[in-house]
């Protein structure tokens, strides 16, 4: 009876072991990478909006370099889910009982998120093939590609005469244009840093 008796205190130890060993171990290799997220996201312009659409890239392996690669693939998305609408609206405008002004503004606006999109799949081909001897001219055509992506943005809605065409434009250009400042911020943060543990994850 004894030795069933340690038998079973045994088992009951191990089953416990493994219980409350596993849970911490996760919850420490979790920690680093919320903390990178939200520091990174901390001083960005819409840092709720930055927590949350990074979350699912933030792992114990990533560093700075790879959330800013994140966060354009987030806005080229989004800039090219505007560009699908807007490419729509612009078929239907003969048929839309639009005035002139309202179809050219349509028009002015499908090339200008056309060259959203270009800028922001160069900024991320940029990102992706950074190199540490040419890392600062890199970055500066990262900045002003996401930057010029950002005013064809704002400049999209200018056009149209005000309305509910205008205001429908006008939120999911803004959509875009928040995660793309945030994108934005995060490429600066990048290339503003001195640490080089910010750097990893590119090619010498």
């Amino acid at each position: 009876m004894q030795t069933l008796a340690l038998n079973t205190l045994s088992l009951t130890l191990f089953v416990l072991f493994l219980l409350f060993s596993s849970p911490p171990s996760a919850a420490a290799a979790a920690g680093p990478a919320r903390d990178l997220l939200h520091s990174s996201c901390a001083q960005a312009r819409y840092p709720t909006l930055c927590v949350q659409t990074l979350t699912n890239y933030a792992n114990p392996a990533a560093k700075p370099v790879d959330l800013a690669q994140a966060a354009v693939k987030v806005s080229l998305a989004r800039s090219r889910t505007l560009s699908v609408y807007l490419n729509t609206l612009n078929s239907q405008t003969t048929s839309s009982g639009l005035s002139k002004r309202q179809r050219v503004a349509v028009s002015d606006c499908v090339a200008q998120i056309a060259d959203s999109v270009a800028e922001l799949s160069k900024t991320l081909n940029e990102l992706q093939h950074l190199h540490v001897a040419t890392f600062q001219w890199q970055m500066s055509n990262a900045q002003t590609w996401a930057s010029a992506a950002l005013t064809d943005g704002e400049t999209c809605v200018d056009g149209f005469d005000d309305g509910k065409l205008k205001l429908e434009v006008k939120r999911r250009v803004t959509d875009v244009g928040m995660v793309t400042s945030n994108a934005l911020y995060l490429i600066n943060r990048l290339g503003d840093s001195k640490s080089w543990k910010l750097r990893t994850n590119f090619n010498n």
